[in-house]
């Protein structure tokens, strides 16, 4: 399993990994976001890392971007809603009263100062591991929807709001390797390939009238 971390600063990044790495999951670190307001970029990152789930600082003020953790959240499930993201907090009834972010994934960060074998860190993991379950899961579910949407595309009888939702679709399973990997040229707009056949079509069209 693969995570990321979100932060400011990672200062407690080394011993979150040495205490979740016991668990078989991975976290990484996603440092080279300049401008985490940039949801697209920060989406990317998370498909191009493959990853399963986010853990997000509540206070990220050092950062040039100066946002709280609550907003990331709510902006990467605007993108990605069936992703899990966690809000990792000094203060948790401040994340839990702005009510945007659910009390169950408000964690307190002191979590990563206990000791792996605790109950609380047992519990936390626990419930990492179930949001990553809900995630592939849903991710499952999500290519039935998909597989539809292929077999309009291959009968061009997609719509164009279908063809936006189908290039999204793909987006998001094949980063997670659901998907067989296709060239650009296979996903690229279907109503662009018919709105091409109709200009062919009106070409070939008015060449034969010159001819008559």
């Amino acid at each position: 399993m693969k995570i990321g971390y979100l932060d400011d600063e990672y200062d407690i990044l080394k011993s979150a990994a040495r205490s979740l790495k016991k668990y078989d999951i991975e976290i990484v670190a996603l440092e080279d976001i300049a401008d985490v307001t940039d949801i697209s970029l920060l989406v990317d990152s998370i498909l191009f890392n493959s990853l399963e789930c986010l853990l997000v600082d509540y206070d990220l003020m050092n950062l040039e971007s100066k946002v709280y953790g609550t907003q990331i959240i709510k902006d990467v499930n605007e993108l990605l809603p069936d992703f899990t993201c966690f809000l990792l907090t000094n203060f948790t009834e401040q994340g839990i009263n702005e009510k945007i972010v659910q009390k169950v994934f408000v964690q307190d960060k002191s979590i990563f100062a206990e000791d792996d074998d605790s109950q609380e860190f047992v519990n936390f993991v626990h419930k990492i591991k179930n949001g990553i379950e809900c995630f592939k899961k849903r991710l499952e579910v999500t290519k039935i929807e998909y597989e539809k949407l292929f077999a309009k595309k291959r009968e061009k009888q997609m719509t164009a709001s279908e063809e936006e939702r189908f290039i999204y679709l793909y987006k998001v399973l094949s980063a997670y390797d659901l998907v067989d990997k296709m060239p650009e040229t296979l996903i690229r707009n279907s109503t662009q390939d018919t709105l091409e056949d109709m200009l062919e079509a009106l070409k070939a069209f008015k060449q034969q009238l010159r001819k008559d």
